[in-house]
């Protein structure tokens, strides 16, 4: 009797124990299972974490780069349209002076030989000559040269298509007077020149005349006129 009951008890704890242990085994692979998810999908979401976290620093990166380039760019802009503007002004100073000197003015004179007068901001017509300066009115010197290229530019004819008639003194030091006209002396000119020291003759007027008063048949119809008048009277 006592045997069988201690075979009962026997038997009863070991069947206690294999539960026991079942549980224990089913316990670990479910803790298992668990660890596994957890590494598997929480890793992932750590792992998407961090990627988010490294794209959204490279997107700060990008637009902090982004702005920098625009403020570069706009500080170009700014000095491009800056140096555009200053250009802009030049242009338009150069363009005004040279207007300016282009400028003509013309106006009616009462001189009875002279139709109109021409003023214009000449400049001067260069020199090769040196200082003290002296007046030559000698052909084939470089002052006689240098005063026909100075009537030539003041008066707008060309080399081919000019006669110098007269060139002499002004009355004063350094300043000459030329009388010319076209090939056909249908245009008729004198022309007032001053010497510039280092820089040669500048025209300082045209005057268009009506006769060309250097001529050397010039005052010849009027005399004949005195003459057949005169003869008439004695008559």
């Amino acid at each position: 009797m006592d045997h069988q009951y201690s075979r009962s008890e026997r038997y009863e704890k070991r069947r206690k124990n294999t539960k026991t242990m079942n549980i224990l085994i089913w316990a670990f692979i479910i803790l298992f299972v668990v660890l596994i998810a957890f590494w598997i999908f929480g890793g992932d979401d750590e792992v998407e974490e961090e990627q988010t976290e490294q794209n959204t620093s490279l997107e700060e990166e990008d637009e902090e780069d982004e702005h920098e380039e625009n403020e570069v760019t706009e500080d170009e802009e700014e000095q491009s349209s800056e140096q555009e503007e200053s250009t802009t002004d030049e242009s338009t100073e150069e363009e005004s002076n040279e207007q300016e000197s282009e400028e003509e003015h013309v106006y009616e004179s009462d001189e009875d030989n002279v139709v109109r007068v021409f003023e214009r901001n000449w400049d001067p017509v260069g020199t090769e000559q040196e200082e003290p300066h002296t007046t030559q009115f000698s052909e084939g010197t470089q002052d006689r040269e240098e005063m026909e290229q100075a009537i030539i530019y003041a008066t707008g004819l060309s080399e081919d298509d000019i006669i110098f008639w007269r060139l002499e003194s002004g009355g004063v030091a350094n300043q000459v007077i030329g009388t010319v006209t076209d090939s056909a002396q249908q245009e008729i000119y004198r022309v007032y020149l001053d010497w510039v020291e280092h820089e040669g003759w500048l025209p300082q007027k045209v005057e268009e005349l009506y006769e060309n008063d250097r001529h050397p048949e010039y005052g010849n119809d009027d005399e004949n006129e005195e003459e057949d008048t005169s003869e008439d009277d004695e008559e």
